[in-house]
């Protein structure tokens, strides 16, 4: 047996992509929405080009007041894999019924097939 671990989650060490990267004294951002862009995508990734795209999509609803507690928080972006991964495990559903426990479980046995709705 192992003892190495499967999955090793943490930051990128030497991350070189940027949101909204300063230069020449211009923020990088979308001309059309003002959306920070992450280095290396172009103008129009979001909008299409030139917005052409802008108006194809309404507008997102506001988010709910209880999304505050962690949108804003410094470390949304480094645990964002994290919880990915909590939300993608949370949304999974299987053709057979999943354990009924009592109390907190120690660990996950799925039986039948995973599926993602």
């Amino acid at each position: 047996m192992c003892d190495r671990k499967t999955w090793d989650i943490g930051l990128i060490s030497t991350p070189s992509l940027r949101w909204g990267e300063v230069r020449a004294g211009r923020t990088h951002k979308c001309p059309t929405c003002g959306i920070l862009l992450l280095t290396g995508e172009t103008p129009g990734f979001c909008c299409g080009p030139k917005g052409r795209r802008f108006e194809d999509v309404p507008p997102l609803p506001p988010l709910p007041p209880e999304y505050q507690l962690f949108v804003n928080h410094p470390n949304i972006s480094a645990n964002s894999r994290i919880l990915n991964l909590i939300f993608s495990f949370a949304s999974l559903e299987t053709t057979a019924e999943f354990p009924d426990w009592h109390g907190v479980p120690g660990f996950v046995a799925i039986q039948g097939r995973v599926y993602h709705r």
